[in-house]
């Protein structure tokens, strides 16, 4: 039985609570990602940035402050101001099946996989795709 361990990635692009918005835009789009997890000094996650929570506070700055202050804005915002906290974790030992039936319910972007409380790895629907494909070309 294949679990979460064996598919999720481990090379995680993590930012702080205090990072701001701007940094998190930046990684987003060099790195080509939806999500980031937050977490704190002990690698603890404490939300998610997804990109729907970026673009819904950027277009919060906007109403506020205007289309020529959302660089300036998005400088000054911490991540902890748009991030998600209220975020469902999973283990790298659940089963793959179960983790996929989650996807299939619920329109999460991501889930991060904690052990012992730490980040240890994050799995998404794109993970699934590429097993899929993996699977179709064997």
């Amino acid at each position: 039985m294949q679990t979460v361990a064996d598919l999720m990635v481990t090379k995680l692009i993590t930012l702080r609570e205090n990072d701001s918005l701007a940094t998190a835009k930046t990684i987003m789009q060099e790195k080509n990602i939806r999500n980031i997890p937050i977490t704190n000094d002990k690698n603890e996650c404490v939300g998610i940035l997804t990109q729907r929570e970026y673009l819904r506070h950027a277009f919060h700055l906007v109403s506020q402050f205007g289309t020529q202050q959302l660089s300036k804005k998005e400088q000054q915002t911490p991540i902890s101001n748009a991030m998600n906290k209220d975020i469902l974790t999973i283990s790298p030992e659940m089963p793959l099946d179960t983790a996929a039936e989650f996807f299939i319910d619920n329109k999460y972007g991501c889930l991060p996989v904690l052990e012992d409380d730490k980040l240890v790895g994050i799995l998404t629907p794109v993970d699934f795709v590429k097993l899929a494909h993996k699977m179709l070309n064997s």
